[in-house]
């Protein structure tokens, strides 16, 4: 009996992506926003250059991440790319 996918398309993996958010409550890091010059966010660290050329890094509070439910689901073949008809997720 031959398969119904075509080479290399079957599904081979189901992908789950959850949400998840971290803070920066300014008031508790004692930062009063318009002391900021500019700042960015990476690997989950704020840091902060200020209006007076100092620069300060700050962790924030990352919450519980709720993996009741995916946010988005993917059915991904062996080269990760989605089957075509069983995505719904955009």
């Amino acid at each position: 009996m031959m398969s119904d996918w075509l080479e290399g398309t079957k599904p081979k993996y189901i992908e789950c992506i959850y949400e998840t958010a971290i803070e920066f409550d300014l008031e508790e890091l004692g930062i009063d926003y318009d002391t900021i010059d500019d700042y960015y966010i990476k690997y989950g660290k704020l840091t902060v250059t200020f209006k007076d050329g100092t620069t300060s890094w700050y962790d924030g509070d990352e919450g519980e991440t709720d993996y009741k439910w995916a946010r988005y689901e993917n059915v991904l073949d062996e080269s990760w790319n989605k089957v075509e008809g069983l995505n719904w997720w955009k």
